[in-house]
């Protein structure tokens, strides 16, 4: 049994009619005469009368509509027969208008199904980059060596981070490879791409990696078979692999842009692995050295580190600093 088409707009000339008379009163207070005689209320029955009309092909859309349609929303060098998006000639376009002509009822289905999904998805393209989620969606398609984007509204990194700019957005990229070769093409790049697509007196600024380099102390107190070598490069894997930018964090896409530094999560990711019994944490520091970053509580127990909207984590530990503490 094939299924019911659905009845896109059920409204009937009554409706219609019913519907403009309601709005009077909100629109035009001062038109008070709506006998049937009024001029106006003519006019409302004569629109109401093509809306009907309208409505009534609405449910009746043909093969050769949403071909129209299709040609319409693809522009005149549109391809049905081939996925090259390329500039056509007038006798090329004439041969195609001259083969869609031609194709059979079920050819003609067939290629609808095959090129409806693919105008649509053409269409959800972003042109524009108004919010932040655009920028980013944008700025990584401008590039494939481009692993992470973060947008930072009005905001001119390029002179003072902290200031206020209204109508500037700052774009920062995250490489792919941590030794990129060429990071000032590959912002060039980026912004080249993006710069077409702004609003209006929108300023764009493109820039590397903002990074907040994080150092640690801590002192661990092994179970009694463990290795200290061992166990302190373990530690230092351990610590560099979570707040790596690109494959750290809890869910491995990397620690996320602006999040602060908890040594809670510390003690949680240490007392996990094998081979370490408890461990005592020392003292973190910050490079650059910024009075103030450091979080405390009231009694003067630290915390973690405060890391900035458009900043990164990049851990700096080695083994000197794990201390192994015999039981």
């Amino acid at each position: 049994m094939p299924l019911q088409l659905p009845n896109l707009d059920d409204r009937r000339y009554t409706d219609l009619v019913e519907e403009a008379r309601t709005l009077i009163p909100t629109y035009a207070p001062e038109w008070t005469n709506h006998n049937p005689s009024d001029p106006g209320i003519t006019l409302m029955e004569l629109f109401a009368f093509l809306s009907e009309m309208l409505i009534y092909r609405l449910n009746r859309v043909t093969a050769a509509n949403i071909l129209s349609f299709l040609k319409l929303l693809n522009g005149t060098d549109w391809n049905p027969f081939e996925e090259e998006e390329r500039k056509l000639t007038d006798s090329q376009k004439a041969d195609i208008a001259a083969r869609l002509k031609q194709l059979a009822a079920t050819e003609l289905a067939q290629l609808i199904a095959q090129q409806l999904p693919k105008t649509i998805l053409k269409l959800r393209r972003l042109e524009r980059a108004v919010s932040c989620s655009d920028f980013e969606s944008l700025g990584l398609e401008a590039d494939t060596r481009v692993q992470r984007v973060r947008c930072v509204p009005r905001c001119n990194i390029e002179v003072d981070p902290e200031q206020e700019k209204p109508g500037h957005v700052s774009i920062i990229i995250l490489p792919r490879s941590e030794t990129e070769p060429n990071l000032p093409g590959l912002i060039a790049t980026v912004k080249n791409f993006l710069t077409p697509k702004l609003l209006l007196t929108t300023q764009l600024h493109v820039v590397g990696p903002q990074l907040l380099t994080v150092g640690m102390k801590a002192t661990v107190v092994p179970l009694s078979d463990e290795q200290e070598p061992a166990l302190q490069q373990r530690i230092v894997d351990a610590v560099k692999k979570f707040f790596d930018p690109r494959t750290g964090g809890d869910d491995g896409q990397g620690w996320p842009f602006g999040r602060n530094v908890f040594v809670s999560e510390m003690y949680s990711l240490l007392d996990q692995l094998p081979g370490v019994d408890y461990v005592i944490m020392g003292s973190i520091t910050l490079t650059p050295a910024t009075p103030g970053r450091l979080i405390s509580s009231t009694t003067g127990e630290l915390i973690g580190a405060d890391v900035k909207p458009y900043e990164l984590v990049k851990a700096q530990v080695t083994t000197a600093d794990v201390t192994v503490q015999t039981p």
